[in-house]
């Protein structure tokens, strides 16, 4: 089989970093697609030719952008709010509940600051940010989780895939645990979105945010962020602006109510080129199929650990694909990971290097010819 022809879209041609690089770094910031460019310098054409003219059509590109994001997560579209990057979702939702001295927020020792930074501020208000340890397989437990959670815990906030170690978490669990105790959910999704399957509404999140600037291969600066339905009423309006308001154009009417969906967070004027460009990286993943991405991913990723041991790596990331995505993370006795990337860059080789590993996190267009120029490299 020719590498990429089981998708619809011509890999090659949607993604000319191929001509230069052996990109390696989804997990880091992505190169976009050609659609996804086209679509931008489109926008811009317009926006320099008509000005604001063609405005009706913009809003129209921002809803179907919407659709995808609904069509990705597996819910309403209205249930998506489009965000400047994933801290800012996490900052709407750490500022929305209803705080009261003495609650706490649940979450994981390694989290990516972008899911750390929002709660721990929360302890001006006087709520505590407690943070499960790491195992040494570098896991989180499920009963330490259980035991870090009282009658003053409000939400438990995890990532889905663990940026360094490349660990999935069980969402399906860690929902269960919360909703059997009373406690909201949120997910930081970057690092899985794109290249895994997502329901929100069968795994029972109630809150979730991812940039589009990694496995959603959109430009950095938009992203999105999903609030359960059921959850809108429970939030106050800190973060809410005149765009959220029913009919934003009733400019004098002060006393309008909210959009009693999650786009009342829509607080201000929309970034509507990058919106049209996310729309279009997620519409380019949504037709070439999530499922089929997971599996070429699943491929790619199972290749590169059996390579990576047999060159005396020690994989940290998790072998099982229920508890792994696309990163996959190693070491190796005397190699020192911040240099091997230097190096690599300079060969046109992109990897990254975070918390002491080599971290590689191949997409579905990558193929094995450019994993075996990785492999020939490596010490």
């Amino acid at each position: 089989m020719v590498p990429g022809s089981e998708f619809s879209i011509d890999i090659r041609s949607e993604f000319p970093i191929k001509e230069q690089y052996v990109f390696l770094n989804h997990a880091g910031v992505a190169p976009i697609p050609a659609s996804t460019q086209t679509a931008i310098t489109e926008f811009a054409r317009d926006a320099a030719e008509e000005g604001p003219a063609n405005y009706p059509a913009w809003l129209h590109g921002m809803a179907r952008a919407r659709e995808a994001a609904g069509e990705l997560l597996r819910c309403r579209p209205d249930d998506v709010c489009f965000v400047h990057n994933t801290t800012h979702g996490v900052l709407i939702i750490a500022n929305s509940i209803r705080w009261r001295e003495g609650d706490n927020v649940v979450g994981f020792e390694h989290e990516f600051p972008a899911n750390i930074h929002p709660w721990r501020n929360l302890r001006e208000r006087g709520v505590e940010l407690r943070l499960v340890p790491e195992k040494a397989d570098f896991r989180y437990s499920l009963d330490d989780l259980l035991a870090a959670i009282d009658a003053r815990t409000r939400l438990v906030a995890v990532s889905w895939v663990e940026y360094g170690t490349g660990t999935r978490n069980d969402l399906a669990a860690i929902a269960e645990i919360c909703r059997k105790r009373g406690v909201r959910l949120f997910v930081d999704a970057i690092q899985g979105l794109g290249v895994l399957p997502m329901d929100v509404q069968a795994y029972g999140i109630d809150f979730l945010a991812a940039d589009g600037h990694k496995w959603l291969l959109a430009p950095e600066g938009c992203g999105i962020l999903y609030v359960r339905p059921e959850c809108i009423d429970d939030l106050n309006l800190s973060m809410c602006g005149w765009c959220g308001l029913r009919n934003p154009q009733d400019y004098d009417n002060y006393e309008q109510e909210y959009k009693p969906t999650a786009k009342r967070f829509e607080e201000g004027s929309h970034n509507l080129m990058t919106i049209h460009a996310l729309g279009c990286s997620m519409r380019l993943l949504l037709d070439a199929g999530i499922e089929k991405i997971a599996e070429r991913v699943l491929e790619l990723t199972d290749w590169l650990m059996e390579n990576l041991l047999a060159k005396g790596y020690d994989i940290v990331t998790p072998r099982s694909w229920r508890d792994r995505a696309g990163i996959v993370s190693a070491r190796k006795s005397g190699v020192d990971p911040v240099e091997l990337a230097k190096s690599l860059q300079e060969k046109k080789i992109l990897v990254a290097a975070r918390r002491g590993f080599l971290r590689i996190s191949p997409h579905f267009y990558n193929d094995f010819e450019e994993l075996q120029r990785l492999l020939n490299l490596l010490p």
